[in-house]
C-alpha cells in the first residue's frame, strides 16, 4: 500500500513517497520510504508553501506512486486555527483547509489524517535515527500549541515527557531578534548564527534577562514574541551593538539547550539524543553537547519538510533504513 506524507500550505511544502507492506507470511509489517522531495528544489521559490507542478509531475511519473491510499499531513488544521484566533490572527480555517490545499495540486478524493504537528517532527527524528532507546528534542518556533517538547523513543514507541506551550518559544525568540538583527525572520537565522561569533554576549545579557527573558528551564519570556520586536531597544543600532544582540541570543539559545539536555538526563534513562525541528539547524549549539552524550542524531532536513517523512512514521511507528541522501535533489535525482 502506498501513503504519502505531506507538509505545506504555509511554508516549505515537501511530498514524501512510503510504502506499508506485509512481510511475507506473517503479521508482521514494513515501512520503506521510496521517495522524498521539498517544492523549492522544482520550483526554485525559496520556502515554496504549494506542491508545484513539478514536484508533483516527478511523484506522479511512477504509476505505483500516482495513487495513494491514504495521505498524512504534518499538523492538525483545527487545533492551528484555534491558536491563531487567541493570537488574534482572526478565524483562518478557509486558509487552513487541507482538502482545498491539495486540490489546488490535483489530489482529490484521497483520505487524509492530521498528525500533531511536534508528533511529526519527533517521528521523524526517532525512527530515522537507528536508536531504540533515545531521548528527542523538538525545538521549533510554533505547533499548534506547543513550541518545545521532549520525547522518550523505547523499541517502536513514542512517548511524549515534557511540552512547553504557546507564546512561549526558544524558536519564536530566535526568530524575533533574527528581524531584530536586520535580517529575515524564518529564512536567514543561520545569518544570526554567524554573526554572533562577533559579538559579546555579555554586554547586554542582563538586558535580556530583564526585558525579554524571564526562565530558561521552561522557557518563558516576559512578552509574546509572535510578531517580533524591531521595537525593542531602538538605541542599539551600530554594527557593534548588532554583533553583540546575536551573541547574546545565540547564548541564551544555547543555554536552553543545555538546560533541557540535563533534564533528560535527570528523567530519561538513555545515553542517545536526536534534535529535530527548526532550532535543530543551529550547528554551532548542537556542537556543545557533543561533550554530554555518546550519540546525537539530526537528521537532513529536521525542520518542517522532514515532518513529510515523520507524520507517516508517526502512524505507523516503524523504524525506515535512512540515509539524507534518500531526499531529491538536482544531484541525486529520483530516490531508488
Amino acid at each position: 500500500m502506498i501513503v504519502w506524507g505531506i507538509t505545506g500550505n504555509n511554508h516549505d511544502a515537501s511530498l514524501a513517497v512510503m510504502e506499508w507492506k506485509v512481510q511475507g507470511l506473517t503479521d508482521h509489517y514494513a515501512l520503506r520510504l521510496k521517495w522524498a522531495g521539498m517544492s523549492k528544489d522544482f520550483s526554485g521559490v525559496a520556502g515554496d508553501p504549494t506542491l508545484c507542478p513539478k514536484l508533483m509531475a516527478e511523484v506522479r511519473a511512477n504509476p505505483k506512486w500516482a495513487y495513494p491510499a491514504k495521505i498524512y499531513f504534518y499538523e492538525k488544521p483545527l487545533k492551528k486555527t484555534m491558536r491563531q484566533l487567541i493570537a488574534g490572527q482572526g478565524w483562518k480555517w478557509k486558509e487552513n483547509n487541507i482538502k482545498k490545499f491539495l486540490a489546488k495540486s490535483g489530489v482529490h478524493n484521497v483520505p487524509i489524517e492530521y498528525i500533531d504537528h511536534h508528533h511529526s517532527h519527533a517521528a521523524y527524528g526517532y525512527y530515522t535515527s537507528g536508536f531504540k532507546n533515545a531521548a528527542v528534542i523538538v525545538l521549533d518556533s510554533i505547533g499548534e500549541f506547543e513550541t518545545f517538547t521532549i520525547w522518550h523513543g523505547r523499541g517502536t514507541k513514542l512517548e511524549k515527557k515534557y511540552t512547553q506551550r504557546y507564546p512561549h518559544s526558544i524558536g519564536l525568540f530566535y526568530s524575533a531578534m533574527t528581524q531584530r538583527c536586520g535580517f529575515k525572520a524564518n529564512a536567514e537565522e543561520y545569518k544570526l548564527e554567524q554573526l554572533a561569533k562577533k559579538g559579546n554576549w555579555r554586554k547586554h545579557y542582563r538586558l535580556f534577562m530583564e526585558e525579554i527573558i524571564d526562565t530558561r528551564m521552561p522557557f518563558k519570556t516576559r512578552i509574546n514574541l509572535h510578531r517580533g520586536c524591531n521595537w525593542w531597544r531602538p538605541e542599539l543600532n551600530t554594527e557593534e551593538d548588532i554583533a553583540d544582540l546575536a551573541a547574546t541570543t545565540q547564548h541564551i539559545f544555547e543555554q536552553v539547550l543545555m538546560c533541557a539536555s540535563s533534564w533528560i538526563q535527570m528523567n530519561i534513562k538513555t545515553s542517545n539524543i536526536v534534535l529535530v525541528g527548526g532550532c535543530a539547524l543551529n550547528k554551532t549549539a548542537v556542537s556543545k553537547l557533543n561533550a554530554v552524550w555518546d550519540d546525537i542524531w539530526v537528521p537532513t532536513n529536521p525542520g518542517d519538510p522532514g515532518s513529510c517523512i515523520g507524520a507517516v512514521c508517526a502512524k505507523y511507528q516503524k523504524h525506515i533504513d535512512f540515509h539524507g541522501e534518500m531526499w531529491y535533489n538536482k544531484d541525486n535525482g529520483k530516490t531508488k
